[in-house]
């Protein structure tokens, strides 16, 4: 093979996931409010809360998560970027980051979408169920 360009064989990938890793943060961190929810719960450990205290996901914890979440994504989009432009070459542990960069964003989403569907539809807190009506 000869020299034939920067990301000659992946310019997909770097440019996708240039435009798709900034989106994904701001659907993360703001669009879901994510940050909102996060502020407004106590979420204290079960030790000192037995009825309504978290097993893992404290705040400290979440915000630690989110942070590195956050920070994972821009490294990705700042590494796309920097090929894209050729200021770093397209190798494989180059695009093994921005993937894993990816990867990492898209399952903390589904997690966190998942997470809501099934705080959204919970049933223990909806009221008894009323005769339909036409």
């Amino acid at each position: 093979m000869g020299d034939e360009g920067v990301g000659a064989l992946y310019p997909d990938l770097y440019t996708t996931c240039a435009q798709v890793l900034p989106v994904l943060m701001l659907a993360l961190l703001w669009e879901s409010r994510f940050l909102e929810r996060i502020q407004r719960q106590s979420r204290r450990p079960r030790r000192e809360d037995s009825r309504d205290g978290v097993r893992f996901w404290t705040k400290r914890r979440a915000g630690l998560y989110a942070s590195f979440v956050a920070t994972m994504s821009v490294l990705g989009t700042a590494v796309a970027i920097l090929v894209l432009a050729g200021l770093l070459a397209d190798r494989p542990a180059v695009r093994g980051l921005v993937l894993g960069c990816l990867l990492l964003t898209l399952a903390t989403l589904l997690t966190r979408t998942l997470i809501d569907i099934a705080d959204a539809t919970r049933t223990d807190r909806d009221e008894p169920d009323a005769p339909m009506q036409r």
